[in-house]
């Protein structure tokens, strides 16, 4: 679409002024043409190129001065390749002499792509791509310094995207009267030269960060050929366990001149040691470029401290030891401190063999702690603690000191362990309290043979550190086998602990006969005088029964 343009009758002055501005532009626009006492100013195409605009979209380019003496009017001719853009519209509205000097600007050509837009008529270098602004000021309030700012806006339209094409300048007239002011110009870029661009890079390209500290990231930024613009940096995706920062999130980059942009992550403490991704984008007039960052962290460097047993079983009145263990963890190197705390209880004593120790990765070390304990009339549990302390950090490992599980001692007395069938053996039995055991023993047996067992006390009462004494009666059977048989008694006792706590005694009872001294004929010597008894009781009553009967038929005298 064509913008509506202003149209002035030109005076006759202006049309003079005209002719000398067309004069002007016949002659070479280089800088050695106009010898000027001034400084030589610049006109430039002014346009924050883009390589991705998609066909159809509308691109604004600006036509500028900056530092060109004063000057009321220009004669300018800017060429595009019309298969990549087509301009479409051209206007000097906003221009430099109307907005900072309050000029009024007549527009004396307008042409775009051969056709004019004035009532001037457009000449034979004006064709396809070529836009022609041509304009003088009524120079009522003419600039008096250097000019700086616009002097015409060009509208295009894309016709293929991801193309490039120059912005050249063909023609640039400024003119201060009837006098032409000397320039030097810069031509302008739509899309990105073949071979410039720029390039993306990390330093360290791995970063490791320990948690709960920060790490710095340089991110450059570097021209490619005579690649300029603005680079636009973002983080695309982060983890949520890192915090991110950069000190700047846009940098002008020019050739031979990289950027350097610093992204500070900090690992968040409340996360564990792991991978983590980071991935920056970086864009420029619609280039883009992306970096991976792989990130490792770390916990921070430290040590641990560990004993062997932690928890030390001790009697009362003796001593034991547990091993302490320092190592590396995350790297740590350095000296590391002991010292050991201990209740206030008498007679107890707590050293170590060494309080000083030097660690590293591949280098653990480890000391001994003595523990003596006293005499007690009760259970106790003494807690003693061993702190371990570096430069950077400190850690205390409770090592427990307590007596063994409550148990009790179980003996049998006696060493007569023969019995002849159908007699009888009593055991005594004695049960200690040992390690502070306190509670209920049941006793039980059984044989492997046919006897009786009988407990003088079945059950037996502990208390702490005290004994008790029961007696076990074995009957055996008239008709026990001779030989060895097993006895088992078995005590189970249960602490106040509700630990349950069994001993086992095996006895082997022999079972003998008689000796062959106390028999008589075999047999046992009461059973041998009642027979022999017996037999004279019944010689004597015969005798008697025969002398009172007298001889057969014998008459009595």
């Amino acid at each position: 679409m064509v913008l509506s343009h202003e149209e002035v009758p030109a005076p006759r002055r202006l049309s003079t002024l005209l002719i000398g501005l067309s004069l002007a532009s016949l002659v070479s626009i280089s800088p050695g043409i106009f010898h000027s006492v001034h400084a030589t100013g610049l006109v430039y195409v002014n346009h924050a190129t883009t390589a991705e605009d998609s066909a159809s979209t509308v691109v604004t380019v600006q036509v500028q001065v900056a530092g060109v003496d004063p000057f009321t009017g220009w004669d300018i001719q800017i060429q595009s390749n019309q298969s990549v853009i087509s301009p479409i519209s051209l206007s000097i509205k906003g221009n430099a002499l109307e907005a900072n000097y309050s000029e009024k600007v007549f527009e004396i050509v307008s042409c775009i792509n051969g056709v004019n837009y004035t009532t001037s008529p457009c000449n034979s270098s004006d064709g396809p791509g070529v836009v022609h602004s041509a304009a003088v000021a009524q120079q009522k309030n003419p600039p008096t310094s250097s000019v700086y700012g616009l002097l015409f806006t060009i509208n295009y339209t894309v016709i293929r995207s991801g193309s490039y094409s120059l912005l050249q300048i063909l023609r640039a007239v400024i003119a201060n009267g009837d006098n032409p002011v000397s320039v030097t110009i810069r031509d302008g870029t739509y899309g990105i030269p073949p071979g410039e661009g720029f390039s993306l890079t990390a330093s360290p390209d791995f970063p490791q960060i320990v948690i709960g500290s920060k790490a710095n990231v340089t991110l450059t930024v570097s021209s490619i050929g005579d690649y300029f613009g603005i680079v636009v940096l973002a983080v695309e995706r982060a983890d949520p366990g890192l915090l991110l920062y950069l000190n700047m999130t846009s940098t002008t980059l020019s050739p031979d001149h990289p950027s350097n942009v610093t992204m500070t992550i900090a690992a968040n403490s409340t996360y564990q040691a792991s991978h983590y991704t980071i991935i920056v984008l970086a864009t420029s007039n619609g280039l883009s470029h992306t970096i991976t960052l792989p990130i490792l962290t770390t916990d921070k460097p430290d040590f641990t401290i560990s004993a062997s047993p932690a928890i030390l079983e001790i009697h009362a009145t003796t001593s034991g030891n547990s091993t302490i263990s320092l190592g590396s963890q995350s790297g740590f190197s350095g000296p590391v401190w002991l010292s050991v705390a201990k209740p206030a209880v008498p007679g107890l004593a707590a050293s170590l063999a060494t309080s000083d120790l030097t660690i590293s990765p591949n280098s653990p070390a480890a000391t001994v702690l003595d523990i003596h304990t006293p005499d007690s009339a009760l259970p106790f549990v003494y807690l003693v603690n061993i702190t371990a302390s570096s430069q950077s950090s400190s850690h205390t490992l409770t090592v427990f000191v307590k007596p063994p599980s409550p148990d009790f001692r179980f003996l049998l007395r006696g060493s007569e362990f023969a019995v002849q069938p159908g007699q009888s053996r009593t055991f005594t039995l004695i049960l200690t309290s040992i390690d502070y055991f306190k509670g209920k023993v049941n006793l039980s047996a059984s044989s492997s043979f046919e006897a009786k067992e009988a407990f003088s006390s079945p059950s037996v009462a502990l208390d702490f550190g005290n004994s008790s004494v029961s007696t076990m009666t074995l009957t055996t059977d008239v008709n026990s086998v001779l030989g060895n048989h097993n006895v088992t008694l078995t005590a189970l006792g249960t602490a106040f602990t509700g630990a349950n706590v069994s001993h086992i005694i095996v006895i082997v009872v022999t079972v003998t006969q008689l000796p062959p001294s106390n028999t008589i004929l075999g047999l046992q010597p009461l059973t041998y005088v009642g027979l022999i008894g017996a037999f004279s009781l019944v010689a004597v009553v015969a005798a008697a029964i025969r002398k009172v009967k007298g001889p057969k038929n014998r008459p009595w005298s």
